[in-house]
């Protein structure tokens, strides 16, 4: 891992060389880079023309620069390399080895003498820099570590015809006009950037169920949820769930129902998109959960418990549980393909060379609740450009693990990634990206429920995400059923009616708004909102409705409306309290007369018989 690093940050590494046998100095000269990204699109494809403009001040007499080189790794894609000073083309040399690509130039002649000036330009074709992920574009820009005596400058060029936009950039440019991007003097290693609002995933995962009892059981499988910046659009489920529900951390679940010893097979497809930004219909909700989450997000559980507390003294906000946990632990590519066991947050601790994504979340979540902030871990995928930079290594499948906490002045979980800082160098602190894609959230359990990928068979692939640029459509659907409504009503009563509310649709349904409208009927509660409801869940609604006026009997109607569509219309007969009664006297009389008749035939067949 630090050997690629090394070399990535090579790219821009000077190399000296003087004509005098002295040593020099960064108070010798000073430096100034100018590196500009012209992109260009064909078909799905990124092309960039690069050109550095490379300014070398000398700021003594006795000293200058002769020669300059600059070192690429060989993952880029170089080509129609061009390459001249102040005074026109000079030829590069060029020595690659394994590793790298090394350019060195010399001036063809130079200025010399304090405050004189040489100037090296490289222009360059390279095809692999800017990536095409689905819906988004992506880049990764090695950054010359500022010092003293040098300025750096880097401009990305979008093309005229594009009209995608910068929605992440770590960090963030002090430019941005038009198609035009600027960043003046980064001091990150890295410049990362991405250009799209949200991704989009074609997704299918599958879940291996086994009732291993000689008795019937059910069980629940945890498929990916909607969050503040998740949404999916499912197509779907099969077999679909008895029933589904949702957890206390938001976690979508469906429940099956298993014979003694059967196996079953559950496949799921959808295509999951990522959001930038928070979403506006879904954020109202997920706040007002915190409250009710709080009695356990502090909770020190399996995996998040910290006895060694004299090591974390000096750590107390997100930002400094953050540095300390990808400072000091040390990513182990070597249990990726190893059995791994999850350890948690106290033997990685002790142990800072064993962790994986797993042990980075937990230490994080531990660290947070013992210092009182309200912090969670979430599994899922993580779509990785780089595994290297990047790695997903959750023992069960390709999947990776971070932790959220809640910032309560803005009201929203925050993503960070300390395991992808430290093995990238990109800060994943201050701003996220649009590959993390959420199957499960551990808040009030450190272990369940389980994410898809671990409901496995032997060596099975169980999870497939791919980018898509196809625009998912959403179907927006309710249906209702188990009505339980009186067709026919008295004048005199209050009725309680009810009925099922199912999402037949493919995504969550949030602020659902029911009216049940009415003729000749005063109902109670007319309007109600269920504040969200995911796809094969059912919520029941009651309600308490009355004849409008007395003494007459009229036709009622009950309408239902649901989404501004009318699912339901009940007609309702409404009889006076008068007219029943009427007719129970009527019954009664009738009743007796009969009964007088039936006593007055037995009395003349018995004096017959006399």
């Amino acid at each position: 891992m630090f050997k690629f690093l090394k070399i990535l940050l090579l790219f821009l590494t000077l190399n000296l060389l003087l004509r005098f046998s002295s040593t020099v100095y960064a108070v010798d000269f000073k430096t100034d880079y100018q590196v500009e990204y012209n992109l260009s699109q064909s078909q799905n494809d990124l092309n960039s023309h690069v050109s550095f403009k490379i300014k070398i001040i000398n700021l003594r007499s006795e000293v200058f620069v002769s020669k300059f080189a600059i070192s690429f790794p060989n993952t880029f894609s170089i080509s129609n390399l061009k390459t001249s000073d102040d005074n026109g083309y000079i030829d590069p040399k060029i020595i690659s080895d394994g590793d790298k690509t090394k350019i060195e130039l010399e001036f063809s002649n130079p200025a010399v003498g304090k405050d004189s000036e040489n100037t090296f330009f490289l222009n360059f074709d390279q095809a692999n820099l800017f990536k095409v992920n689905g819906k988004i574009w992506e880049v990764v820009l090695p950054v010359i570590e500022n010092k003293q005596n040098e300025s750096y400058k880097v401009t990305v060029n979008l093309p005229q015809t594009t009209n995608k936009k910068i929605s992440i950039a770590k960090p963030n440019p002090d430019l941005v006009t038009g198609n035009k991007i600027i960043w003046n003097d980064p001091h990150t290693k890295t410049i990362y950037a991405v250009f799209g609002e949200s991704q989009a995933y074609q997704t299918e995962l599958t879940y291996h169920l086994k009732n291993d009892q000689i008795y019937p059981v059910f069980t629940e499988v945890a498929f990916p949820p909607e969050t503040a910046n998740q949404k999916f659009f499912l197509e779907s489920i099969n077999p679909p769930p008895e029933s589904v529900r949702r957890d206390e951390d938001g976690n979508y679940l469906g429940k099956y129902f298993l014979k003694p010893l059967e196996s079953k097979t559950i496949v799921y497809k959808s295509v999951i998109e990522v959001y930038s930004k928070t979403r506006e219909d879904s954020t109202p909700y997920f706040r007002s959960l915190i409250n009710a989450q709080k009695n356990y997000l502090l909770t020190a559980k399996k995996y998040w418990q910290i006895t060694k507390v004299e090591q974390i003294k000096n750590v107390n906000s997100p930002k400094e549980i953050y540095d300390f946990v990808k400072n000091n632990l040390k990513y182990n590519y070597d249990k990726i393909n190893l059995n791994n066991k999850r350890i948690g947050a106290d033997a990685v601790l002790s142990n800072p060379d064993q962790a994986v994504c797993l042990e980075f979340s937990d230490l994080f979540v531990g660290i947070s609740r013992e210092k009182g902030i309200y912090s969670r871990e979430v599994e899922g995928y993580g779509f990785s450009l780089d595994p290297k930079l990047q790695p997903i290594s959750l023992s069960s499948d390709i999947l990776h693990a971070w932790p959220e906490y809640f910032d309560i002045k803005a009201g929203n979980w925050i993503s960070v990634d300390p395991t992808w800082e430290n093995t990238s160098g990109i800060d994943y602190f201050s701003s996220f990206d649009l590959n993390h894609i959420v199957f499960v959230i551990h808040g009030k359990n450190s272990d369940y429920p389980l994410a898809a990928g671990t409901y496995k068979i032997e060596n099975s692939r169980d999870v497939l995400v791919k980018p898509t640029v196809d625009t998912p459509v959403e179907k927006k659907e309710i249906v209702i059923e188990g009505i339980d409504i009186s067709t026919t009503i008295s004048d005199d009563k209050s009725y309680k009616g009810k009925f099922i509310v199912r999402n037949s649709g493919s995504s969550y349904l949030w602020q659902i708004p029911i009216n049940i409208g009415s003729k000749n009927i005063i109902i109670k509660n007319d309007r109600l909102t269920i504040p969200v409801l995911a796809p094969y869940e059912k919520k029941t609604i009651s309600f308490n409705y009355l004849a409008k006026d007395k003494n007459k009997k009229v036709q009622g109607e009950l309408t239902i409306d649901v989404l501004e569509k009318q699912l339901l219309k009940q007609n309702i007969i409404i009889v006076p309290a008068i007219y029943t009664l009427i007719i129970k006297i009527f019954a009664v009389l009738l009743g007796l007369s009969v009964i007088f008749l039936i006593y007055r035939a037995v009395t003349k067949i018995k004096r017959h018989d006399h």
